[in-house]
């Protein structure tokens, strides 16, 4: 009986122990009416009484004092969160200040940023960032950030105030961010969030951190599951009614063959739009935003690629309008493959499509949160008009990382075709680090069978993973495509497969003698074939050596066995070679260097070589950046592609070369040019912008865009030296009711 007792009180202990270690005291953040001059200087009264939090040093080594001691400090009123900071230097010549672009985001100066779990449901928060010049950069994070890859967006911006000042060896910084830029929920008069603040010191690549968060996870501060709770009583603050029209105008000049087809005629056409984006608050966590002729002039160019591999490219979402919560409508299978993918809606082959209007609600109900989105299109070529809809909600279960969740998505033509799909899911952590992930999925089309208990139509996926950086980690899983699985308002990589990847990885921190801060070893293997047919398509196997310097470069270097076999024919690049069906097994060997971005000239390089099918390919790409005081930043980006299949007497070399520059001679003005050549088209892109953005809301852009042709002669009649030129202007203004 004793022996039992001592036993039972051992796992009681432990169990306490794993639960204190992931909790702490929540903070009572002090409430203020007045008194704080909103200039980047935290020196009034109302300052003077707020007790700092204290930081401890993050990296290189955790939970030691900073180098660089700062005073941090946070006050609400009604309106506002207001978070201080003093930024204190022994020497004043190690201040890295960088640019003033909005959402600038590199490491090459110094930061502090106040990162946000609005809900404190420790999966999402939002981060608002500054350096010295005062610049403004937000984001948004999904899912604890536990694929670094995926779950961050910089394109997220919001409502929000920054002011900073230098003076000597200090520099200073005040932000007021509006609660109703938020979602929170209030319990009891109460409202509880999850913050995490940051300092970073370029010179000495040193971040400390408020709560101290310990080297378990890959840049485990953004993380909102480590951040510390924060408590405001009797928040109320207004909620208003974001009113933001635009308007577009300019001239596309496109050239066309003659009906002799003997030459080319410029055609001139002028480009003039309009439209209507409102956001207002239902309650102060559900959201809603309407949409009429949604605004497409703020896509960014995407970067030019080139395909050598069997899969799909996914490009990112940069427009506004769908990126407010996007983690809301998250329902992914990793590498980009999602039950939605709003890039689906308003692009039909590469082309912007018409948007007559459509709306969002997002935000959280008690423990569910809530997506809620329609959109309706326009014709365009042979794709008729097409109403999109999305339906999504998710509960937290057990703890505060696990949840249940479903999607429904619906893709209707106006000429009766139809697309319908639906998911459930599961995010469970079973216990510490150890998370299980369940998903399942089906479509129905208008002109295939449809039945419920079919795996035809359907997708599972099973994850089993330990997300830690320190000491043995794995990651097990298991998909499922069927051959009739198509989501039509999602994305897929791969069509009709199932496959099975494991993940085992060892890391460790070699202490405070090495100037190798930390490194890993990992091992991952790959098995994936066609569920029609049962027919093995692929296999990889893939050995790591990761690590990570105290000053802050760090490398790669990793071996790649692969055995693919093609049932038809592949198709390499924009057609310039194929590999016949069969069975291939090859290897390569593949460097990668990242240098300190501490330092002005900076970059990432790459060199990849081996076996390629039944040739061999070489890699190289570099992208190096450099700072020119501290408004200009020029980034040059070059990838070469060299592949070789010579018994059977085919070969190409691609090279993609870019060039990229900024200027930013206030936090308001923005000057940006970017020139990609890609000769595996012949084509020079270039996209120069100037933005002026007094305010967040308020923008003005002059956009020009051109592609010219570098080998007119490659076709008959020649080619035109411009394949196309756009000027556009574009205005938009946000009214705050």
């Amino acid at each position: 009986m004793t022996s039992l007792c001592k036993l039972l009180v051992s796992i009681i202990v432990f169990i306490i122990s794993i639960i204190n270690s992931y909790s702490q005291e929540p903070i009572q953040v002090v409430r203020i009416n007045g008194g704080i001059t909103f200039d980047g200087i935290p020196e009034e009264e109302a300052w003077q009484s707020i007790k700092p939090v204290k930081m401890l040093m993050h990296i290189p080594i955790f939970e030691i004092e900073p180098t660089e001691t700062a005073t941090i400090k946070m006050v609400y009123d009604n309106e506002y969160l207001y978070v201080s900071g003093l930024l204190y230097y022994k020497d004043p010549s190690m201040i890295r200040a960088i640019s003033k672009k909005r959402d600038y985001n590199k490491g090459s100066c110094d930061w502090f940023a106040v990162y946000l779990d609005s809900y404190n449901d420790k999966q999402n928060a939002w981060w608002f960032m500054t350096n010295p010049n005062g610049l403004r950069s937000d984001a948004a994070v999904k899912n604890d950030y536990a694929d670094p890859n995926n779950d961050i967006t910089f394109s997220w911006n919001s409502f929000w105030d920054v002011k900073t000042a230098i003076k000597d060896s200090i520099w200073s910084t005040e932000f007021r961010i509006p609660f109703s830029s938020l979602r929170f929920q209030n319990q009891e008069g109460k409202t509880k969030m999850g913050i995490t603040l940051l300092r970073y010191v370029a010179a000495k690549t040193e971040v400390s951190t408020f709560p101290a968060i310990p080297q378990v996870y890959a840049l485990a501060y953004r993380k909102p599951s480590l951040s510390s709770e924060i408590i405001f009583e009797g928040l109320k603050p207004r909620n208003p009614v974001y009113l933001t029209p635009y308007g577009t105008a300019g001239i596309s000049q496109m050239n066309e063959l003659n009906e002799a087809q003997t030459d080319y005629n410029v055609k001139s056409t002028p480009k003039y739009d309009a439209g209507l984006d409102a956001k207002f608050s239902i309650t102060n966590n559900l959201t809603m935003d309407v949409t009429v002729n949604t605004d497409f002039a703020q896509v960014e160019a995407d970067d030019q690629k080139i395909n050598l591999t069997r899969y799909s490219l996914f490009f990112p979402e940069k427009r506004q309008f769908f990126m407010e919560k996007a983690d809301v409508f998250d329902f992914s299978f990793l590498e980009g493959n999602n039950l939605f993918y709003s890039r689906r809606v308003g692009i039909y082959n590469g082309n912007p499509v018409r948007i007559y209007g459509g709306l969002r609600l997002t935000g959280r109900i008690n423990k569910w949160d809530l997506g809620i989105l329609d959109m309706q299109t326009a014709s365009f070529e042979d794709n008729p008009g097409e109403n999109f809809g999305v339906f999504r909600t998710k509960r937290t279960v057990i703890n505060e990382n696990s949840y249940i969740g479903g999607m429904f998505t619906s893709r209707m033509g106006m000429n009766g075709a139809y697309n319908i799909s639906y998911g459930i899911d599961g995010q469970f952590r079973i216990i510490k680090d150890d998370y299980l992930i369940v998903k399942l999925a089906q479509t129905f089309e208008n002109d295939s069978i449809n039945r419920l208990f079919d795996l035809s139509p359907s997708k599972l996926f099973f994850q089993y993973q330990r997300r830690n950086q320190k000491g043995f980690g794995y990651d097990l899983l298991y998909t499922y495509s069927g051959e009739r699985f198509n989501p039509g308002v999602g994305f897929e990589l791969k069509d009709n497969y199932q496959g099975l990847r494991g993940i085992f990885q060892y890391g460790w921190f070699p202490g405070q003698e090495s100037f190798i801060m930390y490194q890993k070893i990992s091992l991952t293997g790959t098995n994936i074939w066609n569920t029609a047919t049962g027919l093995q398509e692929t296999s990889t196997g893939i050995l790591t050596w990761h690590f990570e310097a105290k000053k802050g470069f760090q490398g790669d270097i990793f071996g790649t066995w692969y055995r693919e076999d093609l049932v038809k024919t592949l198709t390499l690049g924009n057609n310039q070679a194929s590999v016949p069906p069969g069975r291939y097994s090859f290897a390569s060997i593949t460097a990668k260097y990242i240098t300190s971005s501490r330092h002005d000239l900076s970059g990432t390089f790459l060199a990849e070589a081996g076996s390629f099918y039944d040739g061999w390919k070489a890699s190289l790409s570099a992208v190096p950046s450099i700072n020119i005081g501290t408004d200009f930043n020029l980034d040059l980006t070059y990838y070469l592609d060299f592949v070789n299949f010579p018994d059977r007497s085919m070969k190409f070399l691609n090279h993609i070369a870019g060039i990229r520059g900024l200027l930013t001679l206030t936090t308001k003005t923005s000057f940006l040019a970017f020139l990609q050549y890609n000769t595996a088209i012949d084509k020079v892109m270039t996209n120069i912008r100037f933005r002026y953005n007094p305010r967040e809301g308020n923008d003005f852009y002059i956009v020009y865009d051109e592609g010219l042709n570098t080998d007119i002669t490659r076709e008959v009649p020649n080619l035109p030296h411009s394949s196309g030129r756009t000027i556009l202007l574009k205005y938009t203004y946000t009214f705050i009711l």
